[in-house]
């Protein structure tokens, strides 16, 4: 087999010697995108031609994201009504293709899951023809999910980085907007693959900030990147860009708008080492970056980390709190507990005190959020004197640098106060201590109830508004017949 050494410069780091021993030779396939529904079947059948034009000198075959619908839709009757013509014959092709070239194969289409739920899915085809894999997209943009009806429910929960070993060879993958989110790199650096697998339908950035994007996931994942896409037209500055890219950042080729095939010869064994500091020898840029990582300074992640208030289960229950036998002796100690115990939400009062710090308890909030940051929602009722324009910009400042604007929701029944929170940060959820008509006028998404009844929580449903109220822990799924959505409990145990 074939070696050559290829010599390269990174930004000024170290010459790096890379002996390419098992070469694997790699097409990607960048089809026309259709820009009106009328277009799709020939965009498609293009791809299948493509797809015949394979041949046994290719050892992995890449198409992109929406492989099964390559152009616009208008409506969701429009696309199932692709999906239902083509996704299939497609899944075949691409099958066939694989088994008669002895090739690796991707393709992203659509899966139909249990349930008649649908999914955006990378399939995996090794060299016999058989699907050996399925990469669920994890960040499913808002137009797949509320226009085109796909489950997400998969994302809604921690999991580790999916990958899959073909022939010795490991594979990770991200899927179009998967890329935006730098935070997926770290994790799937951890699983050391050797390609990372690129499906995308990226239709509105430039050419050049794509090719940072993919160079960026290449170096810091350690692996070679393998992309596809779709063009937007021989002329077009932005899209398009399939292209194969070395551990290096090196852009080993690159479409940009052309429409066709791309063929490059990569050995995925061979990783590229980097100077790891003073008196280390040479790593990967992954693993030199392992010896000084700080999770502790950066956004709130992983497996602890619960749904936002916008996208958490309507009917929760909130320990009041937290754990009622630890409240008087530990206040942080009696929310960790009930945190441990699942509960949905934690309720904090919480004041100002004399010096001006913001309390819960005898403790600040700001200790309270250095524990628990987006660990739960917090339920949290501003009370006594003091919540002025000032105390309010130091409260929802402690918000923002513990990020935890989407797992928060304040409740009062001063109108002034939530006003002066719906100017400074309207995505914030508020909650009136009041009537469904004063919450809607004040442009509060919840209401607090004292005294609810079924009349009274069909007409805060009525008005769009979630109906807080408090009652103990044998009561609650009374309270939640009525119609109550979070129940306030303030005997949690």
């Amino acid at each position: 087999m074939k070696r050559f050494l290829l010599v390269c410069v990174l930004s000024g780091l170290m010459t790096a010697a890379i002996s390419y021993a098992n070469d694997m030779r790699v097409r990607v396939i960048q089809p026309p995108y259709a820009p009106e529904v009328s277009g799709i079947p020939s965009s498609f059948d293009w791809m299948l031609d493509q797809l015949d034009r394979c041949d046994a000198s290719l050892d992995l075959i890449v198409l992109p994201e929406f492989s099964d619908v390559p152009g616009r839709t208008w409506t969701r009757k429009e696309y199932l009504d692709a999906v239902e013509a083509d996704n299939s014959r497609l899944l075949a092709a691409c099958a066939a293709t694989a088994a008669r070239c002895d090739a690796v194969l991707f393709v992203n289409a659509i899966d139909h899951v249990e349930g008649g739920l649908i999914r955006n899915t990378t399939f995996a085809f090794d060299r016999s023809g058989k699907c050996v894999g399925k990469y669920y997209k994890r960040h499913v943009t808002a137009g797949e999910r509320d226009d085109l009806g796909f489950d997400v429910s998969y994302a809604r929960e921690w999991s580790e980085p999916y990958t899959i070993v073909i022939d010795g060879i490991k594979y990770a993958f991200e899927t179009c907007y998967d890329f935006y989110f730098y935070e997926m790199i770290g994790p799937i650096a951890l699983q050391q693959p050797d390609i990372v697998i690129g499906c995308s339908l990226q239709r509105s950035d430039k050419h050049h900030a794509l090719e940072f994007i993919n160079q960026f996931c290449a170096y810091n994942t350690g692996a070679y990147l393998v992309r596809a896409s779709v063009s937007m037209g021989k002329d077009a500055t932005v899209g398009g860009s399939s292209m194969v890219v070395a551990p290096t950042g090196i852009i080993l080729g690159n479409m940009k708008s052309r429409v066709g095939s791309l063929d490059v010869t990569i050995d995925p064994t061979v990783k590229y080492l980097k100077p790891a500091g003073f008196g280390n020898p040479p790593a990967t840029h992954p693993s030199y970056m392992e010896i000084g990582r700080r999770p502790w300074l950066y956004r709130p992640g992983g497996s602890a980390i619960v749904l936002p208030v916008a996208e958490a289960p309507t009917k929760r229950i909130c320990a009041d709190g937290g754990l009622r036998s630890l409240r008087g002796r530990n206040p942080l100690a009696a929310i960790g507990a009930a945190v441990a115990l699942d509960a949905d939400e934690i309720g904090l009062e919480l004041r100002i005190a004399p010096d001006g710090t913001i309390t819960y308890r005898d403790c600040s909030f700001e200790k309270v959020l250095r524990k628990f940051s987006c660990h739960t929602i917090m339920a949290a009722r501003l009370v006594g004197e003091g919540w002025d324009e000032d105390s309010i910009d130091r409260l929802l400042h402690l918000v923002s640098v513990f990020d935890v604007k989407d797992h928060i929701y304040f409740i009062s029944s001063d109108k002034d106060v939530l006003s002066l929170i719906k100017v400074a940060a309207p995505r914030i959820p508020l909650c009136l201590d009041g009537d469904a008509e004063e919450a809607a006028e004040a442009g509060c998404s919840m209401l607090y109830l004292d005294d609810p009844d079924a009349a009274l929580t069909a007409a805060a449903h009525d008005a769009g508004l979630h109906c807080v109220a408090a009652g103990k822990r044998r009561n609650a799924a009374r309270l939640q017949a009525l119609g109550v959505d979070t129940v306030i409990i303030k005997d949690f145990k």
